[in-house]
């Protein structure tokens, strides 16, 4: 048995996935060179979204706009962020879902928006937020004024 026949085997993590290779140790390293192309298919099957490496993007000061989000702890909790968000000066505007996914990024928590569609809709159900449709934006969402005490 000569050393590349030693199976090899290669965990990488990445956020909340996990991928393992296993092989010989030529094939696992060459596979190695298509990881992006693998992780961005992986994540595309199991997310629907293919950012799957969160990458800090610094927001840069040319921007019409400069989109300064706040610093919030990190929770697995979608309904925690959204509630931690909305409860800083910034959330004292009405907020739309995507600025809620795009604070909550900033900060590094990834959730579908699916999940955090579904999580507005409850913590609005559960009288911790408040809604209404703007005709131009759709949703907007704000804290409960009892929540922010």
């Amino acid at each position: 048995m000569g050393m590349d026949q030693i199976p090899f085997h290669l965990r990488v993590r990445i956020g909340e996935m996990e991928v393992e290779l296993g092989g010989e140790k030529a094939e696992v390293l060459s596979t190695l060179d298509e990881l992006d192309d693998i992780v961005s298919k992986i994540s595309i099957a199991l997310k629907g979204r293919p950012k799957a490496i969160p990458v800090k993007v610094e927001q840069s000061t040319e921007e019409s706009t400069p989109l300064k989000y706040p610093k919030i702890k990190q929770t697995s909790q979608c309904g925690d962020a959204v509630v931690a968000l909305l409860t800083t000066d910034w959330g004292k505007t009405p907020r739309v879902i995507s600025e809620l996914r795009e604070a909550m990024e900033a900060n590094a928590i990834f959730f579908p928006k699916t999940t955090l569609s579904g999580v507005l809709v409850w913590l609005v159900k559960k009288d911790r937020l408040r809604r209404w449709k703007d005709k131009k934006r759709g949703y907007l969402y704000v804290i409960n004024k009892q929540e922010a005490e």
